[in-house]
């Protein structure tokens, strides 16, 4: 059985959770190549270009609206539990396979302990590192960066653990972070299709959700706020350079903006929905897969 999840070509922390969790959760040598199975974890990874002919383990994943609706009910589809209520809504599943997203299972790998030493850390959508100037922006205004494209995602955890209040894009800093049981802000992804899966999560853990607005930290933030589009093209590149005076404003204005969030409470799910929630995905898990002694 063959593990699944999206790989582009910068590394992502929420889908390369995937390597370390399953890693600590399962029996060595249940997933291997064989990809007559695929074993879909996290990630909004419910596509419908998977391939037709093997079985396909849902185990907490999503769909994300990324690509058509897949036929779920063709016949190849095994469903454990997906991430949330929009997920069985879309694919026309049981809203009682609506447990909650695969990565709260991240709660059984007994990390160590860490001591607090932020007050604040941000982490961006990976795709708004390349499009703005967050990691100046944290520097200025003294808060701590969490890059989601750094490759150690046991050092991100590890930041998260250390971490009074999480101000967020990225929605897998908000899943790992309300796990790992740290307050969080969510900062609402600049890019709109990268919204509605917060809502799948947040509705599947009973948390009301309240986005607060993503400052601009460049031209090309602002220009993607104003357009909806990503503003990683080149048009977007080039007006980027032409326009990169500007960097020293938005970077001014942002690290201000972030500063202001950072004195607001953070949200997080209630311990009784956390546990309970936990508790249903790792029963399913033990349903499918073999698990490693916890």
């Amino acid at each position: 059985m063959k593990l699944t999840f999206y790989k582009g070509d910068i590394p992502n922390f929420g889908d390369d959770l995937n390597n370390i969790m399953w890693d600590a959760l399962l029996a060595p040598g249940f997933l291997d190549d064989n990809e007559d199975e695929l074993f879909l974890g996290v990630g909004s990874i419910l596509w419908d270009f998977l391939p037709k002919k093997p079985k396909k383990i849902v185990m907490g994943s999503g769909y994300g609206g990324y690509s058509g609706k897949p036929n779920v009910h063709d016949g190849s589809w095994d469903v454990a539990f997906v991430r949330g209520p929009r997920t069985a809504k879309a694919l026309n599943l049981d809203p009682n396979l609506a447990i909650t997203d695969a990565a709260i299972l991240t709660r059984f790998m007994n990390l160590p302990a860490q001591t607090k030493k932020y007050k604040v850390s941000f982490m961006p959508h990976w795709e708004s590192i390349p499009r703005g100037n967050w990691q100046s922006v944290c520097k200025q205004a003294g808060i701590n960066y969490i890059d989601p494209t750094d490759p150690d995602v046991m050092r991100s955890l590890q930041a998260i653990q250390q971490t009074e209040l999480l101000v967020t894009e990225a929605m897998h800093g908000a899943i790992l972070a309300d796990t790992l049981r740290v307050p969080w802000l969510a900062l609402e992804p600049i890019f709109p299709r990268h919204r509605n899966k917060w809502f799948d999560w947040s509705e599947s853990m009973s948390i009301d959700l309240k986005f607060n607005t993503t400052p601009s930290s460049s031209i090309k933030d602002f220009w993607s706020h104003k357009t909806g589009n990503q503003g990683m093209g080149n048009r977007s590149v080039q007006l980027g350079k032409l326009l990169s005076f500007t960097d020293s404003y938005f970077i001014d204005n942002a690290a201000e903006k972030l500063l202001m969030l950072a004195k607001s409470h953070g949200q997080m799910s209630s311990d009784n929905t956390f546990i309970d929630k936990s508790e249903m995905a790792l029963e399913k898990l033990s349903q499918y897969c073999k698990i490693n002694s916890l």
